[in-house]
């Protein structure tokens, strides 16, 4: 099974609150047969969804096109329009050039804006020579569109510009104050402002961005505190995120802090945002309408994950937008291409998700995917596990054979049931031969796919035979504080027609809302957790709406659900949004996203920790994009997720979760276990922790923690390092070192604390050379927490020792593997 991220454009409205969507215009639908012609759209090369015009503006959009089909399309080919909105007077354009099987085109027709304001929509397709159409998607039939947005009140401008304003701000680091602009490697940290920064997908963007670095120490980071800026009604911040263009190495984390003048500070949704180098950007949108009227000091802020070094991001395009300002707009950023290395998955061809398996079962796991890049795959490239149950498997496996573009392959690796009953998930993704990681998903989702298992019966000994498997089972998911599927009903639904039943019925024009079980997605996967089928209005911009009891909030809470078109609702075109409300105030949007159908669906992570303490009545929106007709818009496994929570309990507001705290000599056997291949060690890690990365030279376990404190994160920090002299984790913020032996392995034991201007970081580290290797084997705990001074009313500081208990546990469990 796969998890594919939404390239639908979340511009379909344009005081829309969006969240990260990828540039890269890899809204790769491939043809599933052999068409003689089809085509494969790559990229919006001007004029991106929900640009803004005004009205009689014109211009020139341009699609960047493959052709995936086995004919050569020739100058007798044309690009025509087909339906919605014609923009103009031309219906038909010759292509520039001839185009080979696997080569691309751009090809472009200009176009003038409506004399309206309001959104247009153009549907376009290619022709052949003789005259019969053909276009994108699975059947070779699909349009391709240009979407603006025509606005009478003035221009869409910028009013503030981070980049431009570099220098008014107070850069700092851990090594304190830093200078403006700064110098290229200063091991400080440092910024840099650049007119036309290249981007990661090798595009040089029209806009000035800045380059900056972390200082160069462990989790170093640089941040910028800007001037106040009041803000109006309607302003947005936006920006791209991105890794410098050969930066291979670069893995950061990316804030957007804001510090209302003599009020609250937070960090804006939906930071923070990680980035590792994989050849795309992303564009950030945020709705600053909350502050209005208010004088903001924001903060740019970008830390490094791990290790500094090659941690060269980007800011592309820092800017405040305002609505109806006489300043001229900001240019259109062109799309990145597609990447080299990608896969597309095609199926489970053992274990499909929810088989059924005794304890300690032995048995092997194969997905078929296919080759939808321009590199072939060798043999020197692997399938490695990334993060949740590895059930025995591999770090990684070499690939059985070379796959060409457009070739498929079967990958499998050998696996054990875990000895305890439940249901568990193992995420696998795809390194080349240089290192890099690559598979489905391009996306900040990152591109993994899965086996999930569930486990039934008695603990059993290995080597237990494995039953039939028994197909699919509904997924309890662990750590949901509230489950919006199972209180559907205690939900008011309503549409423009007024108060509809729940549940409805499926084709009712007045919209409806259904729970399903083992909902298909976009991609025709069957995902095991209940969903809700979501139809508006059956008219033009028609809406629908769940407004649920109220729910009270804790820090560390976060919405999560996916959300996609149901599986063949190929007219889909919505917009999904999370509002709230608090008490009797008035309601307000949390988070948007707009999707259409094309073969693939977003996961929706909010932290809801600025909610914190409060009882808020959440609404699960769904409006149609222009008509209703076919929008069928799943919300699947939408839930509250709180770490430690067992139950989902109904709409009485929840009381605080505290996870256990395990002591040392605890039973470790339900535990996880933790496992290096390459340079053989283990450990094992509690219930209720997340594996985020893993790697044969890195990897992060976050761990359960205490919420509503000053403690913001409390993770497993593994390093392999080889030829390191001396063999230590940090060469900065050591306050004790000293040598302790556990399971029969000496390790220097270092503790420590680092960072500054509201990160604290305390770790203590255990570090040791792996016998007969020259490799450094450091694993650290780390507690990050927040600054006192960060809140004008500080939460409570967190209990270090109580916190820190733990640690001794997991590491008794350390051992070198044969």
């Amino acid at each position: 099974m796969k998890s594919r991220i939404s390239l639908a454009s979340a511009a379909m409205l344009i005081a829309l609150l969006v969240s990260f969507v990828p540039l890269a215009g890899a809204t790769v639908k491939t043809a599933a047969a052999a068409y003689c012609d089809a085509a494969q759209f790559i990229a919006d090369v001007t004029i991106p969804d929900g640009s803004v015009f005004t009205p009689g503006a014109t211009f020139k959009k341009t699609w960047r096109l493959k052709n995936v089909g086995t004919c050569t399309w020739t100058t007798a080919y044309n690009l025509v329009y087909i339906s919605g909105e014609k923009m103009g007077s031309t219906t038909a354009v010759a292509l520039p050039s001839n185009v080979a099987p696997g080569q691309t085109v751009d090809v472009s027709v200009d176009m003038t804006a409506p004399a309206t304001a309001a959104k247009y929509r153009g549907n376009w397709q290619l022709k052949n020579a003789a005259g019969v159409l053909f276009g994108i998607g699975s059947t070779a039939k699909g349009v391709f569109w240009v979407e603006i947005v025509v606005s009478s009140g003035g221009t869409t401008g910028v009013v503030y510009n981070f980049a431009d304003k570099a220098c008014d701000a107070v850069w700092t680091s851990g090594a304190g104050t830093l200078p403006c602009p700064g110098t290229d490697g200063d091991a400080k940290g440092f910024v840099l402002k650049q007119a036309n920064p290249k981007l990661e997908n090798g595009v040089a963007d029209a806009n000035p961005g800045l380059l900056i670095s972390p200082q160069a120490v462990n989790n170093g980071f640089i941040q910028a505190v800007y001037p106040a800026f009041r803000v109006q009604s309607g302003d947005s911040l936006q920006t791209i995120v991105s890794c410098e263009y050969g930066a291979t190495s670069c893995y950061v984390e990316y804030r957007i802090n804001y510090q209302i003048v003599n009020g609250a500070s937070g960090t804006l949704s939906p930071f923070p945002f990680r980035e590792k180098y994989e050849g795309q950007y992303y564009r950030a949108k945020v709705d600053l309408s909350r502050f209005a009227g208010q004088d903001v000091k924001f903060t740019l802020y970008t830390s490094a994950y791990g290790s500094p070094t090659g941690d060269r991001a980007l800011w592309g395009n820092p800017v405040i937008i305002r609505q109806g300002s006489n300043i001229t707009p900001v240019p259109t950023t062109p799309s990145p291409n597609s990447g080299c290395d990608k896969a597309e998955f095609k199926g489970d061809i053992t274990v499909p998700d929810g088989t059924t398996f005794a304890p300690a079962a032995a048995f092997k796991k194969t997905w078929r995917l296919k080759n939808i890049g321009t590199c072939t795959w060798t043999t020197s490239y692997f399938i490695v596990f990334s993060s949740g149950e590895q059930m025995g498997g591999p770090s990684s496996a070499p690939f059985p054979t070379s796959v060409a573009p457009g070739q498929t392959v079967d990958l499998s690796v050998n696996l054990t049931a875990p000895n305890a009953g439940g249901t568990f998930r193992g995420y696998w993704g795809l390194k080349n031969a240089s290192g890099e990681i690559f598979g489905i998903n391009t996306g900040p989702n990152k591109p993994f796919f899965w086996v999930e298992i569930k486990v039934t019966g008695p603990t059993a000994t290995p080597g237990t035979p494995s039953p039939t498997p028994t197909g699919p089972t509904p997924t309890q998911q662990t750590g949901t504080a509230y489950d919006f599927v199972t209180n559907m009903c205690s939900a008011k639904w309503v549409s423009g027609a007024g108060v509809l039943p729940c549940p409805g019925t499926d084709g009712d024009a007045k919209g409806w809302v259904l729970k399903l079980n083992n909902p298909q997605l976009e991609t025709g996967a069957v995902d095991p957790r209940p969903g809700l089928l979501t139809n508006p209005q059956n008219t033009t911009n028609g809406y629908i709406q769940g407004s649920y009891p109220a729910f009270r909030v804790q820090s560390g809470d976060r919405f999560q659900s996916i959300v996609n078109c149901q599986y063949n609702a190929t007219s889909c075109y919505v917009v999904f949004r999370l509002d709230y409300q608090i008490g009797d105030a008035t309601p307000k949007t949390f988070w948007t996203f707009g999707e259409k159908y094309e073969g693939k669906y977003f996961f929706a992570d909010l932290d809801l920790s600025s909610l914190a303490g409060q009882d808020v009545k959440f609404t699960l929106t769904v409006m149609a994009g222009t008509n209703a007709a076919g929008d069928r818009a799943v919300w699947v496994g939408p839930r509250i997720f709180r770490a430690g929570a067992s139950t989902s309990p109904s709409a009485t507001p929840s009381p605080t979760v505290t996870p256990s705290l395990t002591p040392t000599g605890t039973n470790t056997s339900n535990w996880t276990t933790y496992q290096n291949t390459k340079y053989a060690f283990l450990f094992k890690f509690p219930p209720g922790s997340v594996v985020s990365n893993q790697s044969d030279n890195a990897g992060r376990v976050f761990l359960p923690f205490t919420v509503g404190t000053l403690l913001l994160e409390k993770y497993i920090d593994v390093k392999v390092v080889e030829g390191a002299n001396p063999c230590k984790y940090s060469a900065a913020g050591i306050v004790t070192s000293g040598n302790v032996t556990i399971n029969g392995i000496t390790f220097l034991k270092e503790t420590g604390s680092e960072g500054a201007a509201g990160n604290i970081y305390d770790w203590e580290a255990y570090s040791a050379v792996r016998p007969n290797t020259n490799a450094c084997v450091s694993i650290a705990f780390v507690l990050h927490s927040a600054n006192a001074g960060n809140y004008p009313t500080p939460p409570p500081p967190f209990d270090k020792v109580a916190e820190s208990a733990i640690f001794p546990t997991i590491m008794s469990t350390f051992a070198w593997s044969p």
